[in-house]
């Protein structure tokens, strides 16, 4: 296993969980660039997404906006890399979701594609990746069940430091 980085990584429910109202997630936007801002003033360089549409493309955006920010009294270089399970992971998605997924990737540092095809437990093997090179977690989970519940429940087995963005 890779020595872990002074990295984060993101963990989160798809669009169809994310906050409804356009109020709900401005809120959640805002929260979100907070923390990762607070990340980067903690020594934060390298951020890790899952490359699904939802709460990981909403994180990518952020941090690819946040790149764009110049501090001239305290610059800083951050990387964004995407983690992709398999080859043709948004082949079935709706064509907006697939827009903003292929612009995303084309903005990051790196983007790893751990499988060609698709194979059962690809999406818990690119949380494991994730998790495994990181120190912290930015969860946007509700408790529920399926892949997010997953890589909280990795990544308390890995001692990570955990930030859940989730408010009912």
């Amino acid at each position: 296993m890779k020595k872990k980085e002074n990295a984060l990584c993101f963990s989160g429910h798809r669009s169809e969980k994310l906050p409804k109202s356009k109020e709900d997630m401005e809120k959640l936007k805002v929260k979100l660039w907070k923390e990762i801002e607070k990340e980067i003033e903690d020594g934060v360089r390298t951020f890790y997404f899952g490359a699904c549409y939802g709460f990981d493309l909403l994180c990518a955006d952020i941090v690819l906006r946040r790149k764009h920010v110049i501090q001239f009294h305290n610059p800083q270089k951050i990387r964004l890399i995407a983690v992709v399970p398999f080859e043709e992971q948004a082949k079935n998605w709706k064509e907006s979701d697939r827009e903003i997924y292929y612009d995303t990737l084309a903005q990051c540092d790196d983007v790893i594609t751990l499988n060609t095809r698709y194979k059962q437990g690809c999406y818990h093997e690119r949380n494991r990746y994730m998790v495994d090179r990181s120190n912290k977690l930015i969860c946007y989970y509700d408790g529920g069940f399926g892949g997010t519940a997953y890589t909280v429940n990795y990544a308390e087995k890995q001692n990570l430091e955990i930030t859940n963005l989730y408010e009912n």
